[in-house]
């Protein structure tokens, strides 16, 4: 799995520069870090962190940050980047699996778009699980199943079977929570804008976001699940 992810590595980052990319990962952002509330101090684990989107902005809010990813390469344009940003982060090149997490030793789990490309979601999710402090959150988020987003990187799959979404599996919001059934459990979502939305423009697509009538005919195309753990 992780040469397939080297192999788009270099030019990974670039969609996030399009104007589509950039709403899109605000848009996702936003509903990620409502859920996991990162505060300055707390350890994260980034679980599936690829180029370090989300773990360099972590590392500059004031967490201190550990970044697994099975991809050398994905892992290569984090480091790059981080040593740009002068960011101290621990980056672990992984099948996260295969390591040993100390029990309780994270204030919070997080991992965006990577729980679909894994074989085993529901252990990965048991694991980083044990992995929380009690009182601790984790937010995994995931393009959603039975949604126009997941539709168009089904029909990429099958055009191209060389694709990274040949080997994705993509779970609604409630079929996200019932991988890993523990804990105090909820789940937002975002995305109701076509992936090949024509004429794309920022304000065309938060238009289509924000009508109430299309929420309720279609799922979102981004979802992120929830789960606190129990204090002592």
């Amino acid at each position: 799995m992780g040469e397939i992810f080297d192999a788009v590595a270099a030019r990974y980052d670039s969609w996030y520069q399009t104007e589509m990319g950039s709403l899109v990962h605000h848009l996702e952002k936003t509903i990620v870090y409502e859920l996991l509330a990162p505060k300055p101090g707390e350890k994260v684990l980034d679980i599936g962190c690829g180029t370090g989107n989300y773990a360099l902005e972590l590392a500059q809010l004031g967490l201190q940050v550990t970044g697994i990813d099975i991809s050398r390469g994905m892992l290569s344009v984090a480091q790059r980047k981080a040593a740009l940003l002068k960011l101290l982060i621990n980056f672990v090149a992984a099948d996260i699996m295969e390591m040993e997490l100390e029990p309780e030793s994270f204030d919070k789990v997080v991992s965006v778009t990577a729980l679909e490309f894994f074989p085993r979601p529901s252990q990965i999710l048991a694991k980083a699980f044990q992995a929380l402090k009690p009182g601790g959150k984790m937010a995994i988020g995931v393009i959603a199943g039975q949604s126009l987003w997941s539709s168009y990187y089904l029909k990429r799959a099958e055009e191209d079977p060389q694709s990274v979404f040949s080997k994705a599996t993509f779970y609604t919001g409630e079929e996200l929570l019932n991988l890993f059934p523990c804990g105090d459990r909820t789940f937002k979502g975002c995305l109701y804008f076509p992936p090949d939305l024509h004429d794309f423009s920022k304000d065309k697509a938060l238009a289509i976001e924000n009508d109430p009538g299309i929420k309720k005919q279609c799922n979102p195309g981004f979802v992120c699940g929830l789960w606190v753990k129990k204090g002592n």
